[in-house]
């Protein structure tokens, strides 16, 4: 089912959106320069501006028909917002805050107390707005939207305002709502590291039209060379191995995967980064190995990206991006389920302090 189905046409004189689209998701990502109309769309889509010429469905909904047609108005669209400045009522509290939505689901609900967990916004529930941090807005932003019980989240560039620990914080807090509350999402972002760890499918938008749309890291076209990380995990600690220098992270299917030491309790998740091209494939594990990690995983898909491959990588519900050449391909003979064993080095595997 589409989480949300795309057809724009707007004139602003100097610039005209003409956009059509649609997605799957579970997270679409709209990347593109400055004054493309990303945030265009998001204000679409909520209803903060009606285009003249519209056609949008969130989750097979109807939410705007124009000119002459359904217009349903913002409050009724079931979207929840989050922009780059996380404009909270200073007149309120923090528990204020989350609570203000018409559709909250409380605080107190099974799935309210889930949302405040995730978020970790238990201890800040009784602090006044002006006493937190970026970050800490951010995830009061996010909680507000999400206690409304939102059948889309829509992201206008909530990270772009922060700095580089505080952007990693909420970059890992969005990846645990994906994973845990399975709440579909619009990404709007000009950073290539944050489509390449959240989306699974992106829109590259140019002077208001779409280009190209496709996974991310086909989109974008180079892989190993982002900002960032191609992958960002987010996992649980195993064991530690002290004398060893090693912390394992436990990997669905009973597998591990090694890092250097890290001071985090057994049992608390961590979020890690591995670049695309510090993974090696090979058809089985070699014998005397010095790198610590051989994760048996299946071939999710095999695409093109610029000159080279794009391989994606599933172990259970954990994904793993690879850039490999296209020679790479056809020897290891990578096609959709196939076995194949990622080698990755411990020390490739970046703890993100958030």
């Amino acid at each position: 089912m589409s989480i949300v189905e795309l057809q724009i046409r707007h004139d602003f004189g100097r610039f005209a959106l003409d956009v059509k689209a649609s997605s799957e998701g579970p997270v679409l990502g709209i990347f593109g320069p400055s004054g493309s109309g990303k945030s265009t769309i998001l204000n679409a889509i909520a209803g903060f501006m009606h285009p003249q010429h519209a056609h949008l469905s969130i989750r097979t909904r109807t939410v705007c028909r124009t000119p002459g047609g359904t217009v349903v108005p913002p409050h009724r669209r079931e979207v929840g917002y989050v922009t780059q400045d996380a404009l909270l009522f200073p007149h309120l509290g923090v528990r204020g805050n989350l609570a203000f939505s018409p559709r909250c689901l409380g605080l107190d609900s099974l799935g309210g107390k889930r949302i405040l967990e995730v978020l970790r916004l238990g201890p800040l529930l009784e602090r006044p707005v002006q006493e937190l941090s970026g970050g800490e807005k951010q995830r009061v932003a996010l909680g507000r939207a999400l206690l409304s019980q939102p059948q889309l989240l829509l992201l206008d560039e909530p990270m772009s305002a922060l700095d580089a620990r505080l952007a990693r914080e909420v970059l890992a807090l969005l990846l645990e709502i994906k994973r845990t509350l399975q709440i579909p999402m619009l990404l709007v972002s000009h950073e290539e590291s944050e489509m390449a760890a959240l989306a699974d499918d992106c829109i590259l938008l140019e002077n208001g039209r779409v280009v190209a749309q496709g996974p991310p890291l086909q989109i974008l076209a180079r892989p190993g060379r982002l900002g960032g990380f191609d992958n960002i995990l987010r996992l649980e600690v195993a064991r530690h191995e002290a004398e060893r220098g090693i912390t394992w992270l436990a990997l669905p299917g009973q597998q591990q995967l090694a890092m250097p030491l890290a001071t985090a309790a057994v049992g608390q998740a961590v979020s890690v980064g591995i670049h695309a091209d510090e993974i090696i494939l090979c058809r089985q594990r070699p014998d005397g190995l010095s790198a610590r990690n051989a994760v048996r995983c299946l071939v999710d898909s095999v695409s093109e990206a610029g000159t080279d491959s794009l391989v994606r990588l599933k172990v259970g519900e954990v994904r793993l991006f690879v850039h490999v050449t296209h020679a790479a391909v056809e020897e290891l003979g990578l096609k959709p389920e196939g076995d194949v064993v990622a080698i990755i080095k411990s020390n490739s595997v970046v703890r993100l302090q958030v």
